[in-house]
């Protein structure tokens, strides 16, 4: 690892582990929760190159920031009935990152790319908007 920098690949198991942990732990908290919750709302500052999306797309029928977007929302769902603020930004965050899902997976003439990965991303985004919604 060049200059002590970490590959930014290395960087694309964090939201998949986030989703695993969230799942696995019934939806409720774990151990490194905080720190998941930290790393999803911190990442704009991850250098994350553009062929994440598409090799994601590519090689897992969904956008990379689709799967970013339900790292966000499993996070939502548990830190909830904790946080309102958090849980809030946490939502906010994951609808930005389905905005670039949106981008990837419709050509400008509106064509869906992949059905599969726009169905994927059309249940997140539902519920996320879901949650954001006021109750």
């Amino acid at each position: 690892l060049a200059g002590g920098k970490v590959h930014p690949v290395l960087g694309m198991r964090v939201p998949i582990m986030i989703i695993l942990n969230c799942c696995s732990s019934g939806d409720e908290g774990y151990d490194d929760l905080s720190t998941d919750v930290a790393y999803m709302l911190n990442r704009e500052d991850l250098p994350y190159p553009a062929h994440f999306e598409t090799g994601a797309l590519t090689r897992f029928d969904a956008a990379w920031s689709t799967i970013c977007a339900e790292a966000c929302l499993c996070l939502a769902k548990i830190t909830g009935c904790n946080s309102q603020d958090e849980s809030s930004d946490l939502i906010k965050e994951g609808l930005k990152c389905l905005e670039a899902s949106a981008k990837t997976l419709k050509k400008e003439d509106g064509t869906i790319v992949n059905s599969i990965a726009h169905s994927y991303y059309s249940q997140i985004l539902s519920e996320l908007e879901n949650l954001s919604a006021p109750v």
